[in-house]
């Protein structure tokens, strides 16, 4: 299940909106500010830090949430009723929050987070043509449009500095999705060997498969090939000419979605 990004090209930009900060992100220039979101008001320093690198000139700007983990609900079992109920499964909802939805290219998937409007609202102040999305939005889509090898099942793992996104597939359809929080190795494989465990897959029967290949992540590739012999990375050819330390999620860096 090959997954291959589309790069951020000139005149795009691509804004990624974390709880300690924001990520303005073009062909030559990677920025992370810190600022915690909450505190989004009018004239403030998120106003500075646009207006002073002059980002309303691109023409297609698209802003990212990292900020909360999203719940997936199946389309058809879905009832807009009961967002809060699926929400609470697994994210903590904050009533001070609407619940913000998308849906998967392939029509299959709700996708539900928190959402803090005030974000929203100070961006589209700069970038009145800007569209939002949340990032396991775009980790689904780009898994879903790899072509998949007949009978085969693949976990999909995104790597972020506190947390992991996994997907898995099986002939191109999901058969989980989860995030989770990790901070060390033995928490990262206990998630792994877990969701495993629980579908019941071999280790000789599914491929592992990481968003990207980042030194930052080392300890963990190296950990899980302890286990697990059938790994790759997709995006393995991706360089990264900017240092992206200080970037919570590193795969999204030159991403354009």
């Amino acid at each position: 299940m090959p997954i291959s990004k589309k790069v951020i090209q000139e005149n795009e930009l691509s804004i990624h909106v974390f709880k300690d900060g924001f990520s303005f992100c073009t062909t030559n220039a990677r920025p992370f500010f810190p600022l915690e979101s909450d505190k989004i008001e009018p004239s403030n320093t998120l106003e500075k830090i646009v207006a002073s690198l002059t980002f309303e000139e691109n023409e297609k700007i698209v802003g990212i949430h990292f900020d909360h983990p999203a719940t997936f609900v199946p389309k058809m079992l879905f009832n807009p009723s009961q967002k809060e109920t699926y929400l609470n499964y697994n994210v903590l909802y904050e009533k001070d929050r609407v619940i913000s939805e998308n849906q998967t290219d392939d029509d299959l998937i709700k996708i539900l987070f928190p959402l803090n409007n005030k974000v929203e609202s100070a961006l589209k102040l700069h970038f009145r043509n800007i569209s939002f999305k949340h990032y396991s939005k775009i980790l689904y889509d780009l898994c879903t449009a790899s072509e998949a090898d007949e009978d085969s099942t693949a976990m999909n793992i995104h790597l972020q500095d506190d947390r992991f996104d996994l997907f898995v597939f099986k002939n191109n359809k999901l058969m989980m999705f989860n995030t989770y929080h990790c901070l060390n190795e033995d928490t990262f494989l206990y998630f792994v060997m877990a969701v495993a465990e629980d579908l019941s897959l071999s280790p000789e029967a599914f491929n592992i498969v990481f968003f990207g290949k980042y030194n930052r992540f080392d300890k963990y590739y190296t950990a899980l090939k302890s286990y697990h012999d059938k790994i790759f990375f997709s995006d393995e050819q991706d360089t990264l000419i900017f240092d992206e330390k200080n970037h919570p999620a590193p795969y999204f860096l030159n991403l354009i979605a």
